[in-house]
């Protein structure tokens, strides 16, 4: 895997160092209800730099689910030469933790990103199923959860891309794996909180 800063004339738009790298990721579209496989291909605070199949339309919000990093809001601001370029929408305290996860990504490859835990975890919690998006319930077991994510243990396998509720969150489903799927929360707004 390439990885490091870009050359110092290669500052993105918004004036953030990039960090070129290939990881994978998933880029999910609200408007068109769908997720597609994509290779980000540049990574910074501001934003990023992906390859995808059937990029969205320009100025479409989406999310991208970065492997490692986590999920971003954005939207799509340009495309040139088969890259979609990417504009973040979040909060202070969220590029702060990317800026602070790509110092570790340049300094020690993907392994220290992955080791990474900011959130304390709860391994045992009561929750028994978790609601799709056509408001059937599904049984799982809760095997890993902190506040950004979940892992669970469930037969059911709703589509990537997917918005499901576990207890009063909602979140979106980011990947398949042999015992169940793994859940992003979506960040609450304003209202919820």
């Amino acid at each position: 895997m390439k990885v490091g800063m870009q050359p110092a004339g290669s500052r993105d738009r918004r004036g953030s160092d990039r960090v070129s790298a290939q990881l994978e990721g998933k880029l999910f579209v609200p408007a068109e209800e769908r997720t597609v496989d994509c290779t980000i291909s540049n990574l910074s605070v501001g934003g990023a730099g992906i390859k995808c199949e059937e990029p969205p339309p320009l100025d479409s919000f989406v999310v991208l689910y970065v492997d490692g990093f986590g999920r971003f809001d954005g939207v799509a601001t340009r495309y040139h030469e088969g890259e979609l370029g990417l504009k973040f929408v979040c909060k202070e305290a969220k590029r702060k933790r990317l800026e602070q996860d790509l110092e570790v990504f340049v300094r020690e490859g993907m392994s220290g990103v992955t080791h990474l835990h900011r959130d304390r975890r709860a391994a045992e919690a009561k929750i028994g199923y978790f609601t799709c998006a056509d408001g059937s319930r599904a049984y799982c077991h809760l095997l890993d959860i902190s506040l950004q994510s979940a892992t669970l243990k469930t037969l059911a396998r709703p589509a990537i891309g997917e918005m499901v509720l576990l207890g009063h969150a909602k979140g979106w489903v980011v990947r398949h794996h042999q015992q169940g799927i793994d859940i992003q929360f979506t960040e609450p707004t304003e209202n919820e909180r």
